[in-house]
Parts: C-alpha cells; sequence; structure tokens
C-alpha cells in the first residue's frame, strides 16, 4: 500500500496533495530507519524527494 500512495503521488500531479496527506495520517513507516543519503520510505517525504530531483533535471 505504501509503494502504491508513494507513486501515485510522484507520477499524478493532480493527486499529490492528497497522496501527502493520507500519508501523514496513516504515518506508515515514519519511523523507519533511514541510512544517510537515502531517501525515506514516509510518503510525505518520498514524494516531496523524488518530485524535487525530477524537477532539478
Amino acid at each position: 500500500m505504501n509503494d502504491c500512495l508513494g507513486n501515485i503521488g510522484i507520477k499524478h500531479e493532480e493527486h499529490r496533495a492528497r497522496a501527502i496527506e493520507i500519508g501523514e495520517r496513516l504515518e506508515v513507516l515514519k519511523d523507519y530507519p533511514t541510512p544517510p543519503n537515502c531517501t525515506s520510505p514516509f510518503v510525505p517525504i518520498w514524494i516531496s524527494e523524488v518530485v524535487g530531483k525530477k524537477k532539478g533535471k
């Protein structure tokens, strides 16, 4: 479910805000230990990081 929600937020701009809101509410993987220089699997962070990288291209 987390993977699906993240991909919807990344690939479909019209659903991005809603995907982030759902991720914040569910808090799935919020406290997941993430190594330095890696992207957290917590959906609000994950979506923001990936979209930001794509805009930087």
